[in-house]
């Protein structure tokens, strides 16, 4: 590629200096015109050097200072053409910074990779970036949040937005977290007696219905006979079932009784704030921090 430039604007000086030179320029005339075409060669091959190197914005500016009409008109010609095809590649992004609500943070400073941009924010404007990964830094009122964006060749119009999400609608700086506030609440231990009674009426419900299917089809719960010779083993079968789903009537009852009695003790309670002695609540924010304290008397 640079052997291919060099024969090109070899040959461009050739026969500009033979132009020259037939039409008589002075002295004075000739060494400017020569210095003048070293600059746009110069410009020439330093822009597409950039622009192979991935370095779009710094190829583009070489190339406008070539595409001047004071360069030779080959020079002139590549370089313009060089340029619009720059112009479309040139990635343009755009900066904005917002408070948690959603609010625009104008006085906020922006630099990319460490070269700062704009000092502020409310002009709106778009700027050239090379193709490739890029850290943004967004600074405001002393506070610090970084972006990182990957630009593609011909992204146009790209928005990169920053949140400071320690900083409070006011822009006051961070906030501590607010206090959970405390709900009124019944004591608990109803509660637990009625589970207990629950349990137990589940409990007794259970052992009378398997104590009433132990009793032979040959016996009468109502009537407490069977009808079977003396000496049967229903007998027995029967009055093991009988005392079960007794025991389970006798459980059941009762534990409907502690669930009923728990369910009213706990609704006939007042609604009371739990006591708090006191709370450390630690807090973070991007660059600052601190420690909350609670505490009732």
């Amino acid at each position: 590629m640079k052997a291919n430039r060099w024969v090109a604007t070899t040959g461009l000086g050739a026969t500009v200096f033979a132009a020259v030179f037939l039409n008589g320029a002075s002295r004075g005339e000739s060494e400017a015109w020569a210095s003048s075409k070293e600059e746009c060669l110069e410009a020439h091959s330093r822009g597409q050097d950039m622009r192979d190197a991935g370095r779009l914005t710094t190829a583009r500016q070489a190339f406008m200072a070539c595409a001047q009409t004071s360069c030779p008109q080959l020079i002139q010609a590549d370089c313009a053409r060089f340029g619009e095809e720059l112009e479309r590649l040139v990635p343009t992004v755009s900066f904005a910074a917002r408070d948690p609500n959603g609010g625009d943070l104008p006085d906020t400073a922006v630099s990319v990779d460490d070269i700062p941009m704009a000092m502020r924010l409310d002009e709106g404007k778009a700027y050239d970036l090379d193709p490739g990964r890029h850290t943004v830094r967004f600074v405001h009122d002393g506070h610090e949040t970084n972006v990182t964006v990957v630009l593609t060749q011909g992204d146009k119009g790209r928005s990169v937005i920053a949140t400071f999400a320690d900083i409070n609608a006011d822009g006051l700086g961070p906030t501590a977290p607010a206090a959970a506030v405390a709900q009124p609440r019944r004591p608990t231990g109803p509660l637990f007696l009625a589970g207990l009674g629950a349990a137990a009426a589940v409990t007794g419900v259970v052992l009378t219905i398997v104590g009433m299917k132990q009793v032979p089809d040959a016996c009468s719960v109502g009537t407490h006979q069977c009808v079977a010779a003396p000496g049967d083993p229903s007998f027995d079968q029967a009055h093991r079932g009988v005392t079960m789903a007794n025991v389970g009537i006798g459980v059941g009852i009762g534990g409907a009784a502690l669930l009923a009695g728990g369910a009213l003790w706990y609704f006939a309670q007042p609604l009371r704030l739990p006591k708090e002695v006191g709370g450390l609540a630690p807090w973070v924010g991007d660059r600052s921090g601190g420690v909350s304290l609670r505490a009732k008397f």
